[in-house]
């Protein structure tokens, strides 16, 4: 959650700062960029379940 906060917060003031439109062109990046972070967040989780807590590996 905090990640995707931020980066929804961080990427548009970024386009603003190299004179770019923010509401343009940060749209389809924050949106991938969210869905990349939940998908490693919950690959992630499942690793440490399968790997660290039942010891499957």
């Amino acid at each position: 959650m905090l990640i995707s906060s931020a980066v929804g917060t961080l990427i548009p003031l970024f386009f603003k700062k190299i004179k770019v439109d923010p509401a343009v062109a940060s749209g389809p990046l924050i949106t991938t960029v969210n869905d990349l972070v939940a998908v490693v967040a919950y690959y992630g989780m499942s690793w440490l379940l399968l790997l660290n807590i039942l010891h499957l590996a």
